[in-house]
């Protein structure tokens, strides 16, 4: 398990470098490229899509106009939608590191709480050093505003991490029902 821990960190770590590291890097063609490698693997989701849209209540008319409008202003205004994309990977990446960090330092520190802390420290290290590293890379620069959005997704995590403590810790200590 730790083993796996080490090399989950590993992926993640080298994922990061590896997508800072390219010049001028954006989000729409990465998803085109992901979207023609689950099409060439022949993964379909259609079908739960589906499925969800049949469950959902008929009622969701002005929801249905805000997509069609949202879809609409997204096509006109691509630019936008790539900067909220960005913006989304970054908390979304920096959630899961935090999960990562956690899960490995839990083999190695005891205390709960001071694997949290330690996990907030590391995870806000390596966004700040990520953020460095893309000073040197042509076509990126370095953002403060880019690390406040990486510790939004760091404190998602830790808030994640804590509520998950805080729901099994308070199972282990309640008395069975007679």
């Amino acid at each position: 398990m730790k083993r796996n821990a080490w090399l989950l960190l590993c992926i993640f770590l080298l994922s990061l470098y590896y997508l800072s590291s390219v010049p001028g890097l954006r989000v729409l063609p990465v998803l085109r490229q992901i979207n023609t490698m689950l099409r060439g693997l022949d993964i379909r989701v259609t079908w739960l899509a589906e499925w969800i849209a049949v469950q959902l209540p008929h009622e969701l008319g002005p929801v249905r106009t805000v997509t069609e409008d949202f879809l609409a202003y997204a096509q006109n205004n691509p630019l936008i939608i790539e900067f909220l994309l960005r913006k989304v990977a970054h908390v979304v990446f920096f959630f899961f590191l935090t999960l990562v960090i956690y899960l490995l330092l839990r083999h190695y520190i005891q205390r709960t709480w001071l694997a949290i802390i330690t996990t907030f420290v590391l995870s806000s290290l390596v966004g700040v050093l990520d953020e460095y590293h893309q000073s040197f890379i042509p076509g990126r620069f370095a953002s403060p505003i880019d690390v406040a959005i990486n510790l939004v997704g760091i404190i998602l995590g830790i808030g994640l991490i804590i509520f998950a403590h805080f729901i099994t810790t308070h199972q282990r200590t309640e008395e069975p029902p007679e």
